[in-house]
């Protein structure tokens, strides 16, 4: 068997960790400012980043692409049950989030496609080619 798989998780072990540590205190139902998990691929031609925004209204969400980042934000918001009197477990965000994702190598803005399927973001990130030569002046 591949070691690989069976070596735990972490990431994602610390980071349940952390919120169980939280919840021993009360925590506000708006929880305010979140983050957004994200993965960033690179494959011969594209940069892509997949980022988890579950619960986001495709039609609310922000994309901003620089040559060297992105910008992401928008807001998660669900409904709540009525007449809550004890809260058990809070794990899910909401709120307005923001995430700058810094990127490996400069982008082609102007090529920047996006898709939103089943609450995951996907930015398709073209990789800047320069092409031909120029010939430049020396002044």
């Amino acid at each position: 068997m591949d070691q690989s798989k069976k070596r735990p998780n972490l990431d994602g072990q610390l980071g349940r960790l952390l919120r169980n540590m939280a919840m021993q205190r009360p925590v506000p139902m708006h929880s305010g400012e979140w983050l957004a998990t994200t993965d960033i691929y690179e494959t011969s031609s594209d940069i892509i980043v997949v980022m988890d925004v579950s619960g986001a209204e495709p039609s609310e969400l922000s994309v901003v692409a620089e040559e060297m980042k992105v910008r992401v934000s928008g807001e998660r918001v669900y409904p709540l049950p009525e007449k809550i009197c004890c809260i058990h477990q809070l794990e899910i965000e909401r709120g307005y989030f923001e995430r700058i994702v810094s990127l490996p190598r400069a982008v082609d803005v102007s090529k920047t496609s996006s898709a939103y399927k089943n609450g995951m973001l996907v930015i398709t990130l073209p990789i800047w080619k320069h092409k031909g030569k120029a010939r430049i002046k020396v002044t």
